[in-house]
């Protein structure tokens, strides 16, 4: 008996067990997205020039007037001196604790304006006194103030201490310092200036002033060393 042959499949004939895939299909934009695209990029371009050439411009108008403030005013930083130094309690006393300095004082630091024009607005001022071996003798602070073109003031500072010492044998020395006179002392000046014109201020800037360590007997003979003073932590 002869084998039986399979159909054949006539043309176009499609199997429908099997899925039917569809080509991708191209999706194609309209002009106008593409060149809304470009529009965009072009606009953000060109803000970020306009706002960079602002800043330039505002920049350099600052520069100059910076530069013309300079030349029309020939700004000058203030002048610091040590004046005096009195001290109404001074001793060392045992506690639970080691010894502690107790001392009171009154310490005195002239201010100068060397300004033609300006005044120098200054900011609330602080004031530490430092001895033998860096021991904390006192600090002190007054509230801002002014002062006037061409002007000197005297500012006084009333320092209190209440200080724990590390080791005995500073007590003895600061002690023994203190009754011959020959206690080397150090001042440092914390503060804030501004200048001002009439009516208009500046901002404020900060500053740090230091008096190098003279003896009580110095100051006490009148010596009024000038101080050195740091802006912005540079010397």
């Amino acid at each position: 008996m002869s084998q039986m042959q399979p159909l054949k499949k006539p043309p176009g004939f499609k199997d429908p067990t099997i899925p039917i895939q569809m080509p991708p299909r191209k999706v194609n934009l309209p002009p106008s997205f593409n060149t809304q695209k470009k529009k965009n990029r072009s606009c953000c371009c060109r803000c970020f020039c306009c706002c960079f050439l602002i800043i330039l411009i505002l920049l350099l108008l600052l520069v100059c007037a910076c530069g013309l403030f300079y030349l029309w005013f020939d700004p000058k930083l203030p002048v610091f001196h040590l004046r005096s130094l009195e001290f109404t309690k001074f001793n060392v006393s045992e506690s639970q604790d080691g010894q502690r300095l107790n001392a009171q004082s009154t310490l005195g630091v002239e201010l100068k304006n060397p300004n033609v024009e300006l005044k120098i607005v200054y900011g609330d001022t602080r004031v530490d006194l430092k001895g033998e071996s860096d021991v904390n003798m006192g600090a002190g602070e007054v509230v801002g103030f002014v002062l006037e073109n061409r002007k000197v003031k005297v500012v006084k500072f009333v320092m209190k201490s209440n200080e724990l010492l590390y080791d005995d044998s500073i007590g003895k020395l600061i002690m023994n310092g203190f009754k011959n006179k020959n206690l080397r002392v150090s001042v440092d000046v914390s503060t804030d200036i501004g200048v001002g014109y009439k009516g208009w201020k500046s901002w404020k800037i900060r500053v740090k002033v230091s008096c190098g360590s003279l003896r009580l007997k110095q100051i006490e003979n009148g010596a009024t060393p000038k101080c050195g003073i740091t802006l912005f932590n540079w010397v």
